[in-house]
């Protein structure tokens, strides 16, 4: 099976807003679909004192972070927080997304793990498997094939499904 067909995997239905998958150590794109890319552009932010600060975005840097650094809450199983440095946070197709939490099935392995990310009505599924990453995103404007919004859950169920088969193929 290509690298393309997964990500038709994902779309299919439109399920998934977009799909990609990456190589879990470089973020070089693989496979994806249209509406996907990953940037590095600079960007302003505001501090806390309030004042403006220019910053340089790097997205595939900051996703390869985001998939290594995120630890559980003692006490809240199944539930996280991320560490990431970028001072613009979490970043793909420059657009923010917010850290709701993960799933890691085995402390020990990273591989199998998923994070979910939120914005403004959508979000994306982030599935990390030996060898690559699985990028889902959903937007509740858009509509599936079935005439209901894109959800969170269709598109978690979907992204964790394609990753799930390329780790049952050592990927």
């Amino acid at each position: 099976m290509s690298w393309d067909a997964y990500v038709d995997l994902l779309t299919a239905e439109g399920i998934c807003e977009w799909g990609a998958v990456l190589d879990c150590n470089t973020a070089q794109v693989w496979a994806a679909s249209k509406g996907f890319s990953l940037s590095r552009y600079n960007f302003t932010i505001e501090t806390e004192t309030g004042s403006k600060e220019q910053v340089t975005v790097d997205e595939a840097s900051t996703l390869l972070e985001l998939i290594k650094n995120y630890e559980e809450i003692p006490g809240r199983e199944g539930r996280g927080q991320s560490r990431v440095a970028s001072p613009a946070g979490v970043r793909v197709n420059n657009q923010k997304y917010f850290f709701v939490g993960y799933n890691r099935e085995d402390p020990k392995n990273p591989a199998g793990s998923a994070v979910y990310l939120k914005r403004e009505k959508g979000g994306l599924c982030i599935v990390r498997t030996n060898k690559c990453i699985v990028i889902g995103s959903w937007n509740s404007q858009l509509k599936q094939a079935n005439g209901k919004e894109q959800n969170p859950a269709e598109c978690n169920c979907r992204v964790e499904g394609v990753g799930k088969s390329l780790l049952d193929n050592n990927y």
